[in-house]
């Protein structure tokens, strides 16, 4: 375990370092060819840091959103399936905001997938049970919605199966799906995956509901925006990432309705995760 870690530390150490480096070699060539008098090694450094992050958020994006090599086995969407789309739910169950969403859905006829936290199933076992009862799917978001890179092989592999075995307690379901938080995954949930017979299912479009500022206007514009067929949406009904539950939903909640109605102006059908997965794989 102990070697593991520091493999994956030294790995991140020399891809910062490769990253500040290249972003300085950059900022010289900048200063080089735009020349500006007094330029200090502070202003130099300064943008290569920026640069750097710049590098990394783009390369943490095209992770989450594209991938890297062959990975036929994560799912992220499938524009060849026609006009269908699927809504997910991340984080949850919650108290407060995941029985308002289920009403929302209810109202609207439509069907979504839940990526469950298994502390928070835990907490709320009988809006757990509620998600299964109306219809709707379940996944694995582990146990503590932990970084799963970060994580040490035992950690991991109780993680998910801890939270596997919650789910089937108090819903009566095996989920079939799994999804890393915050999208980051390694070779290793890949393998726990396969082993366990989950398919990992991650997204295409986020309604980035997540964010402290959001509102129910911007996350309705981006979706309806942005969505094309075969797309996966993201949307969250608790607040995991920041303290136990976090921040309000209420925009989620709100924007849901609306969302609906938009995509059925635009001709796309939300369907099943189930009926898109049996799609996918023809």
């Amino acid at each position: 375990m102990l070697f593991g870690l520091l493999v994956r530390g030294l790995i991140v150490i020399i891809f910062l370092s490769g990253s500040l480096v290249v972003s300085y070699g950059l900022t010289r060539l900048v200063a080089y060819l735009i020349p500006v008098q007094h330029i200090s090694e502070i202003f130099l450094w300064s943008g290569a840091v920026i640069m750097a992050a710049a590098m990394l958020m783009a390369l943490a994006y095209s992770y989450v959103y594209r991938g890297y090599g062959s990975q036929a086995d994560i799912v992220r969407r499938d524009p060849g399936i026609g006009n269908k789309v699927v809504l997910t739910f991340d984080d949850g169950p919650s108290g407060k905001y995941t029985p308002e969403i289920l009403k929302v859905l209810a109202e609207k006829g439509v069907s979504a997938t839940f990526f469950l936290v298994g502390k928070h199933v835990e907490q709320y076992p009988e809006i757990a049970k509620q998600i299964v009862e109306e219809g709707h799917e379940v996944g694995n978001h582990t146990y503590g919605h932990i970084t799963v890179p970060n994580s040490a092989p035992p950690q991991l592999t109780a993680q998910i199966v801890r939270t596997n075995l919650i789910v089937l307690q108090n819903t009566g379901v095996f989920p079939p799906y799994l999804r890393p938080p915050r999208g980051l995954y390694d070779m290793r949930m890949r393998r726990i995956a396969k082993l366990l017979g989950q398919e990992m299912v991650l997204w295409s479009l986020s309604s980035q509901d997540w964010h402290p500022r959001a509102t129910t206007a911007g996350v309705t514009r981006r979706v309806l925006d942005r969505v094309a067929p075969g797309d996966i949406l993201l949307f969250h009904d608790s607040g995991s990432l920041i303290n136990s539950e976090g921040s309000s939903r209420k925009p989620t909640v709100e924007a849901l309705g609306p969302i609906i109605d938009g995509l059925r102006e635009k001709g796309l059908e939300v369907v099943r995760l189930e009926d898109f997965m049996a799609l996918h794989k023809t």
